[in-house]
Order: structure tokens, then C-alpha cells, then sequence
């Protein structure tokens, strides 16, 4: 076994360790006769993994950070400068397309780009409530229908670089809601040091209490496709003056110091990125 896999296996087993030890008082309170339920990742937290603990280090990552057979899509474009109403006209015939094609592939969230490292950008999240299914739609569709095939060449004549990324959602997380007007979303993204997840995200379960009492958390995931060990967050305030008040509330709260000290040496890179509902978007 290489270096690699070694330094892996030891912290999923070290992690594993830590979770048992946070529960042994749980699981003495637990009735022991009662029928197993799927668990969610603070249940794990909490009250120890289901499964043999010799089995931790046979798992994939994406078993222990996500019960959830959803999956979601992140589509971001670079259209033109000049091109915005151009570009969303031709996006809403495409997500039309996609909707009468597909209805289980729902588009959840809509925006363009106001501040950040790219303007004249749109960032769509879609959800794929039929799970992989609805991915292996999606790449047929795009290869063999006319009707999607001819609204994807229109969106596409009008920017410069595309790219999808699939991801799934962290258990610790909400899936994200429908959400009424008008906030500004702040997406945040995070490329960790590879062999690390385990690690964000033990912190993060922990962490996200502090940043829930203002009803700001939307989603949060990890990528399955496209550049991997990448993290994206999605934060909502009705404006940049709340995002500001809240952000120096949650430091004013005792253990999140703890969250950024244990989090902030995983991370390689990270940017922030602040965004418009368009008039697709169930995130207002």
C-alpha cells in the first residue's frame, strides 16, 4: 500500500475512533431493540456508524458524507459581455426544454455573477431527483433530442466557455428550499488538500450550528465530477449589509474560532462569489 492510501486509511480509522467516543453516551441511552433507520450525518456524529467499524476503511467518501440519493448539477456559463438578456432568453427555451423532456430534473437556483473573480457569468444548480438516473437522461438527451440539442446551440453561440460539475449534498446540510424574494447569495467554494474530506466535514457537522440561527444556510456539497475534493457552500442574506452584520455575529459566537482553526489548513484555494436570482431561479 502506498504512502497515499496509508495516511487515508489511518484518518478515516482515527476518525472513525473519535465518533465512537462522542457517543458512548448516546448509544447507553439508546434502546437497543430498536429497528435500524437510515442515518444522517449528525446521527453518525452523534451516535456512531451503523456498520461494523472494521468497515470504515472500505467506504467510499461519498457513503460516509451523504445519505441522499439526489444529485445535483452545477452549470456555469461565460456568456458574452453585452449578451445578458440575450443569453437568459435563450436559457429559459432551454430550461423549458429540459422541463417537458425531463421533469425530474428541476432547475433549483438561478443567478448571474455581481461580484467575484468573473463577471458576465450565470451559475444554475439543477437537482436530479431520479438520482444517477436522471444523469444518464440528461447525456441522452443532449446527445440524441433535436429539441434540447437545438436550445443547448442557442445558449452556447452566446458564451465563451461552459462547464457542469455534478456534486452531492453533505448530510449535515438542508437540501436547498424554495425561497421567497430578495436575497443575495454567496457562493463559496473550497479546493481542499486531497485525502481531507473526512476531515471538513467532521468539523463542519459541528460547525454548521453557528451558522443557522439566521436562516442562512442553503446547500452545501462536494464534487462527485468535474475537479474533485472541491466543497461549495451557498449562503443567503435579504442584502450585503445583513451578510455583513451576520458574518461578525457567528464570530462572536464561542467554538466557531474552532471550526476555522480545524478547517482552514485543509484548504488550497478558496473563492467567494456574490449572486443575482435570475427570474428562473425558486431561489429568490
Amino acid at each position: 500500500m502506498n504512502r497515499h492510501l496509508v495516511v487515508c486509511a489511518n484518518r478515516q480509522f482515527a476518525f472513525s475512533n473519535a465518533v465512537r467516543q462522542l457517543s458512548i453516551t448516546s448509544r447507553q441511552q439508546n434502546n437497543e431493540t430498536e429497528e435500524p433507520q437510515k442515518q444522517g450525518w449528525i446521527s453518525k456524529l452523534l451516535k456512531g456508524q451503523n456498520t461494523d467499524p472494521s468497515s470504515w476503511q472500505k467506504q467510499s467518501h461519498s457513503s460516509l458524507l451523504s445519505n441522499s440519493e439526489l444529485m445535483y448539477e452545477f452549470m456555469t456559463h461565460n456568456y458574452r459581455p453585452g449578451e445578458q438578456d440575450a443569453y437568459l432568453d435563450a436559457f429559459g427555451k432551454y430550461k423549458n426544454e429540459m422541463n417537458a423532456k425531463n421533469p425530474s430534473i428541476e432547475l433549483v437556483g438561478s443567478w448571474t455573477c455581481s461580484y467575484g473573480r468573473t463577471r458576465d457569468q450565470a451559475i444554475h444548480l439543477w437537482r436530479h431527483n431520479k438520482g444517477y438516473e436522471d444523469v444518464d437522461s440528461s447525456i441522452a438527451l443532449h446527445g440524441k433530442d433535436s429539441g434540447i440539442r437545438a436550445a443547448d446551440n442557442d445558449v452556447a453561440r452566446l458564451c465563451g466557455r461552459r462547464k457542469n460539475l455534478i456534486v452531492k449534498s453533505f448530510s449535515y446540510w438542508r437540501e436547498p428550499e424554495q425561497r421567497p424574494p430578495n436575497h443575495v447569495y454567496d457562493l463559496r467554494s473550497y479546493v481542499l488538500q486531497p485525502g481531507t474530506m473526512i476531515d471538513w466535514a467532521s468539523a463542519w457537522a459541528k460547525g454548521i450550528q453557528y451558522r443557522r440561527e439566521a436562516n442562512q444556510d442553503v446547500g452545501g456539497f462536494f464534487a462527485q465530477v468535474g475537479q474533485l475534493y472541491v466543497v461549495y457552500h451557498i449562503w443567503a442574506y435579504p442584502s450585503m449589509s445583513d451578510r455583513n452584520d451576520t458574518r461578525h455575529a457567528t464570530w462572536a459566537k464561542p467554538g466557531w474560532d474552532a471550526t476555522v482553526a480545524n478547517t482552514v489548513p485543509l484548504i488550497k484555494k478558496m473563492q467567494s462569489k456574490i449572486l443575482t436570482p435570475t427570474r428562473y431561479s425558486q431561489l429568490e
